[in-house]
């Protein structure tokens, strides 16, 4: 599997926040609780290569 590029790790990342936050099934704590892991990996991508 190709390596994605630091651009299409950052969308996929944001998609996956906005899908997340747009989930009318889940409890406002599993949304909260899905949407800090992907901002910490979504900081820690962003930290690591600038």
């Amino acid at each position: 599997m190709a390596k994605l590029s630091k651009k299409e790790r950052a969308e996929m990342i944001a998609a996956a926040m906005k899908t997340i936050s747009q989930q009318k099934g889940l409890s406002p704590e599993a949304r909260q609780r899905g949407l800090e892991i992907l901002q910490q990996a979504y900081s820690k991508h962003s930290d690591s290569h600038r």
